[in-house]
């Protein structure tokens, strides 16, 4: 039986092979993660799963045509035809003057993103957390009668990266998360509360918030009345807020800028958001969940302001982007796999707190809808900004929830929202997915009712 390779040597092979063809600039990428998950069902174990996935990605470089292979055969035969279809790929793309490989040498740097062990934790241990979930989320109220699903998963990554050009770097990291849908039930009615959070360490996740939250979002619902078509200021806690920021990050990919796609091409330099609005991308922060030494390229990753008080100051890019700009690239070609090569992509994107104390802003607003959900945020128009989304909310008065509604609509303009921030908390939370937000006041948005 042929022993396995490491994740060392399936590089060290890979870039022999290399320069056995007579390939001048190459990049080998591994990827090599264990990952696990359980469900639960009525307090009990449902669902147990564990998975593996380790492969090797080979891009090739020649005559500025670039090719690109992928095996999770990493047997030396394996390896050797992984190569040689990413060369022989070069020979038939069409060439690009701006394609290019690091030769930017890598230092090492520590972001506290790794847990050693995560995998070996006990079942038990793992199951523990999915039913602590549930059982936080039913001593909420007794209104919380079941559940459509209730997760806990985790995962250890490692990466590698190296070149023909000389760089080769590594980092391991660790990731574990859970999430429930509560159900909550009067008269009736029915009504689910989603909610979800991810740590870079089990000790890090709060089971009881994540229960009391998801909760709290089903029995808000309950009971909703009709909400006449109005004018209105908008509350966004930080979890609706990341859910905004999520969905308009593609709008500071500078491939989305470069083909048109984005309201914010062309406007460096310009007003895009009211000045109490800073929105960061950092790769470097501690602990985060999107942090890592060096992106899917191999480039060191960037601590890099996108909006400084209102004003947007740059974009993110991978090597290509980053030539066509005349431009240092940022480190934010994302890659998820060996699998498929980069995308340009935010880290840890998000949107700096404030100085307003979240429940005086409320409490200052005589008349406000406090959103709990948002639909169709994909349906956003890059380009012109304009948006209509469905929603649910809570209408509040002076701070205090009056009743909840649903069915609404919340129709606007990118730029108009973004300049219409009259307030920022300081609450900065971060999600699952690497977006964090404080509280959001909107000044003014439409929304349409009955």
């Amino acid at each position: 039986m042929t022993a396995r390779l490491s994740n060392d040597e399936v590089v060290d092979r890979a870039l022999e092979a290399l320069r056995g063809g007579r390939v001048g600039t190459a990049e080998v990428f591994v990827r090599d993660a264990l990952s696990g998950s359980v469900e639960t069902k009525d307090g009990a174990l449902e669902v147990v799963t564990a998975r593996g996935e380790r492969g090797l990605g080979v891009r090739v470089l020649d005559s500025q045509r670039i090719g690109f292979a992928h095996t999770s055969d990493l047997a030396v035969a394996g390896i050797e035809a992984c190569v040689d279809q990413a060369r022989r790929m070069a020979t038939i793309t069409e060439p690009d003057e701006d394609l290019r490989i690091t030769a930017a040498a890598l230092e090492s740097v520590d972001l506290d993103i790794y847990q050693p062990g995560l995998e070996e934790r006990p079942l038990a241990d793992r199951g523990a957390i999915a039913l602590a979930v549930e059982s936080a989320a039913r001593a909420v109220d007794p209104r919380i009668t079941h559940f459509r699903k209730t997760s806990y998963s985790d995962a250890e990554v490692t990466t590698v990266i190296a070149t023909t050009n000389g760089v080769r770097a590594s980092y391991r990291e660790s990731f574990c998360g859970a999430m429930t849908s509560a159900v909550a039930t009067q008269n009736g009615e029915r009504q689910i509360g989603y909610h979800g959070e991810g740590a870079r360490r089990m000790a890090e996740l709060d089971a009881d918030a994540i229960g009391k939250r998801a909760a709290q979002r089903a029995l808000e619902k309950l009971g909703a009345k009709p909400f006449p078509t109005q004018k209105i200021p908008v509350v966004l806690d930080p979890w609706m807020a990341m859910s905004l920021l999520g969905a308009i990050s593609p709008l500071f990919s500078a491939d989305s800028v470069l083909k048109g796609r984005s309201l914010f091409a062309g406007k460096v330099g310009e007003r895009v958001a009211n000045a109490r609005v800073t929105i960061v991308d950092d790769a470097r922060r501690k602990g985060g969940l999107r942090s890592a030494p060096f992106d899917g390229e191999g480039v060191a990753t960037t601590t890099r302001i996108l909006v400084e008080r209102g004003v947007l100051r740059g974009y993110l890019t991978n090597l290509k982007t980053a030539r066509k700009m005349s431009s240092a690239p940022t480190g934010n070609a994302r890659r998820g796999s060996y699998a498929s090569p980069s995308r340009i992509g935010p880290s840890n994107f998000y949107i700096e707190a404030g100085t307003d104390d979240p429940e005086a802003l409320v409490r200052g607003l005589d008349r406000a809808l406090a959103v709990t959900s948002l639909l169709n945020l994909h349906t956003i128009d890059p380009v012109s900004g304009e948006f209509s989304l469905g929603a649910s909310g809570t209408f509040m008065e002076r701070g205090a929830p009056v009743h909840p509604v649903q069915g609404i609509t919340i129709a606007g303009n990118l730029t108009h929202l973004l300049s219409s921030v009259s307030g920022v908390g300081t609450d900065l939370t971060f999600g699952s997915g690497g977006i964090g937000s404080p509280t959001l006041v909107i000044a003014e948005l439409s929304v349409g009712g009955t």
